[in-house]
């Protein structure tokens, strides 16, 4: 049990020193990037940008969850109170949120792998003759099965894509590499992470890389705005692309072309996530004119 307790120690002490910090913007009613895996002893910091908002997971805030005997957080981000830490110390799913805004999906997701059961050299994608190209490298490997090859549209929701046979065991570099044929042509930005799969099944995860889909077919801001119509009082939900860190002017004008709010979202490369106060606006037609970076667009909107 000594035996035990000291190991344990060591692997924690040992993943301390190498910890990796990850930086989580807080702005647009939204944790940017909503998604992150992360190895117990890396810190996670939330940095305010926008608005007065929360960090919070644990009991502050039903709908929010993380594993048995890790530590709760909740911690104001705003203005006054601008960075909160956490540090994690248990492997697992961690669920959390903004108390005023989880209702509105301002929530955010951590997955934590304990001890790794492969050291991770790089890991790139690149976009190649309309393909996505993964390359990896191990530089030692300990009971690995294969790795699974996850891909997402949004950052958040992964899916399987194929497979790769791994060493299984091994102390020299391994290379690796993938080939995504389907990037398809709406998703202007793809996301890819390799999981790592022990021959006990266990999963360990990598970082979460961006893939910038040159073959997208209509290269547009403004992914998705709903509801359309909005009933009173409400928000309105958009995603939007950007090719760079910025700010996008949003100006919503009436039916008579009057400016009747004026506002700004923090942008990051990817898709971006936010929402618009619209509680103020009266019933009628409006034109909400986006721009970011040059590039401009307008949606039409109805408030009932």
């Amino acid at each position: 049990m000594k035996f035990f307790y000291t190991a344990a120690l060591v692997l924690l002490l040992y993943n301390t020193a190498n910890a990796t910090t990850w930086n989580v913007s807080v702005a647009n009613f939204s944790f940017n990037p909503a998604t992150i895996n992360a190895v117990v002893g890396d810190v996670i910091q939330f940095n305010w940008v926008t608005g007065a908002h929360t960090t919070t997971c644990g009991s502050s805030l039903a709908g929010t969850s993380l594993p048995a005997g890790a530590a709760e957080w909740n911690s104001p981000i705003t203005s006054g109170v601008t960075s909160f830490t956490y540090t994690v110390t248990v492997p697992g799913n961690y669920l959390y949120g903004c108390i005023p805004h989880f209702g509105f999906g301002m929530q955010g997701s951590i997955t934590v792998s304990g001890a790794l059961p492969v050291a991770f050299g790089s890991f790139s994608v690149i976009s190649f003759a309309s393909k996505g190209l993964l390359q990896w490298q191990t530089f030692s490997e300990s009971n690995t099965d294969y790795f699974s090859i996850r891909k997402s549209t949004d950052a958040t929701h992964f899916y399987e894509i194929g497979r790769v046979a791994a060493a299984g065991n091994s102390n020299t570099i391994q290379l690796y590499r993938f080939t995504d044929t389907d990037l398809g042509s709406i998703c202007k930005y793809l996301y890819y992470e390799i999981v790592t799969v022990d021959v006990d099944k266990t999963e360990s995860f990598s970082d979460i890389k961006t893939l910038r889909n040159n073959a997208v077919a209509k290269d547009d801001l403004i992914v998705s705005l709903s509801p359309n119509p909005i009933s009173r009082p409400g928000q309105v939900q958009l995603k939007f692309n950007s090719d760079k860190k910025g700010t996008m002017d949003v100006l919503v004008y009436n039916s008579a072309g009057e400016m009747v709010l004026k506002t700004k979202l923090a942008a990051f490369y990817g898709l971006n996530s936010g929402h618009l106060h619209v509680c103020d606006l009266q019933k009628g037609t409006y034109n909400i004119v986006f721009n970011l970076a040059g590039k401009k667009e307008t949606r039409k909107v109805v408030v009932l």
